[in-house]
């Protein structure tokens, strides 16, 4: 019982070690590159006036 815990925690360590990035680059970040801030679609955003939805008289 006492191996079964100690090989239960060791693969938990393993899998946290492995999740930090700590065995080379963290595995939701393989294969993507980050944008810059300015490469957005900046044409598909139009400003316009505020809108209310309060009718004022």
């Amino acid at each position: 019982m006492r191996a079964l815990f100690l090989l239960i925690l060791l693969a938990n360590l393993a899998l946290l070690v492995f999740g930090q990035g700590l065995f080379g680059p963290l595995p939701s970040e393989a294969g993507r590159e980050p944008r810059a801030l300015n490469e957005r679609n900046q044409q598909a955003i139009t400003l316009g006036a505020p809108q209310s939805d309060i009718v004022r008289r």
